[in-house]
């Protein structure tokens, strides 16, 4: 199918289906979401963002609420519980939009709290959760009057999650676990009020994982926000668990089945960052041929220099095949896919997309000179995505355990 024109007229700077060119994934339903998506950002958020990224903070309750209104909050998620699927009903291709026009904020720190991060935690209980969990944690998040977190590095463990040291041991009465131990880089952590929290309740390696809901009211935690780089309004903590009492009805699944919880749904939140990072490439394309249009030097505009547009292009051409690579994606997930089918694929997806964003990160930056050091003006948006650049390419699995774990499936 082919659609009128839509977005930035910048070139490059809108997916190619966004531009006119005729599409096989796209229907109506897809163009009506994307529009009520962007309407709402571009009312609600776009002109406050570079405001509360400095201020390290954002209306997050009263966003949620507004988002919620909107049917934007959590279209992903089960109408009985308070979910909002878009008209035609959710599919993997509205998940992209919802990814790709979200990320356009330019701001994570604002996306993962008000977004994503609830994505993150969610599909657990959703997927192997008991009835009880399901509306006492879920329900709330979902419909935007609570938060939860996803729970699962550690200080020294990283992306090594088939290895975590934080412990739940079951008190004698079997009511409840107690848990110890730490993590770190937990995105929203002082702002959530749950935390969805990978745990050792057995023995070594991925068979000793579960998984759990606990309250942060609990006695026992501890969170401390984390001077970070980039999500400056996202809230980077470390969460401390000290003898925490967790009643046992908030074992999400069976015991010592975490692990592969947790693998079920990995896949979705590592689509979050292939598409987020493609976005962000695309932003940095759009701010560079806004600047060469508008710079002169020796007497003519940057973008009539051959080596700037040489740059344009070598963006433009990793955006787009990164683009292509999520939409290719996408179609095997809704031709029923499993997650063992597309783990590799997803995950060198993932270094396509951040690959393209660093490299995009760089010519901007170039092309920009001094202004895409500047917190203000014409490189603002430049400056905040290349200092959120870093956690882009680690989060979620870094490039290396990415490649490496395609090749393990692949089973070189």
């Amino acid at each position: 199918m082919k659609f009128p024109v839509f977005g930035s007229d910048i070139p490059y700077a809108e997916p190619a289906w966004y531009r006119g060119v005729p599409t096989p994934y796209y229907n109506e339903n897809h163009v009506k979401f994307r529009v009520k998506l962007r309407e709402f950002i571009d009312r609600e958020i776009i002109p406050y963002r570079d405001e509360w990224d400095e201020a390290g903070t954002f209306p997050l309750d009263e966003l949620r609420q507004k988002a919620a209104a909107a049917r934007v909050l959590s279209p992903w998620a089960p109408v009985e519980l308070g979910g909002t699927p878009p008209e035609g009903g959710m599919d993997d291709f509205m998940f992209l939009i919802w990814v790709d026009e979200c990320s356009r904020i330019g701001a994570g720190g604002i996306v993962l709290l008000l977004w994503q991060i609830a994505y993150m935690s969610v599909p657990h209980t959703l997927m192997f959760g008991s009835k009880y969990l399901k509306e006492t944690f879920a329900g709330p998040v979902i419909r935007g009057e609570k938060g939860m977190c996803i729970t699962l590095t550690e200080p020294h463990g990283g992306s090594d999650l088939a290895n975590v040291q934080t412990t739940a041991v079951k008190s004698p009465d079997g009511k409840s676990y107690i848990v110890t131990g730490q993590k770190k880089f937990i995105t929203g952590g002082t702002v959530c009020d749950y935390f969805s929290t990978l745990v050792r309740t057995g023995g070594e390696g991925v068979g000793g994982t579960s998984l759990m809901v606990i309250s942060k009211a609990s006695p026992g935690i501890s969170v401390r926000k984390l001077p970070a780089q980039g999500w400056w309004s996202g809230n980077t903590t470390s969460v401390d668990f000290e003898e925490v009492v967790v009643p046992a009805e908030n074992l999400i699944g069976i015991e010592n089945q975490g692990f592969k919880m947790m693998a079920a749904v990995m896949n979705g939140e590592r689509m979050i960052a292939c598409q987020g990072a493609c976005r962000q490439a695309r932003l940095l394309l759009e701010e560079s041929i806004k600047y060469a249009r508008q710079r002169k030097t020796f007497g003519k505009r940057l973008i009539e220099h051959q080596v700037i547009r040489h740059k344009i292009a070598q963006m433009a051409r990793r955006v787009e095949t990164a683009q292509s690579q999520s939409e290719s994606l996408c179609y095997s997930m809704s031709q029923g896919a499993t997650p063992a089918d597309i783990g590799g694929p997803t995950a060198l997806l993932k270094v396509d997309c951040t690959s393209a964003y660093e490299y995009c990160a760089r010519e901007a930056s170039q092309i920009l000179g001094g202004n895409s050091y500047i917190r203000s003006g014409k490189g603002v948006l430049v400056e905040r995505l290349v200092r959120e650049l870093r956690v882009a390419v680690v989060g979620g699995g870094s490039e290396e355990v990415m490649l490496d774990l395609a090749m393990r499936q692949a089973k070189l």
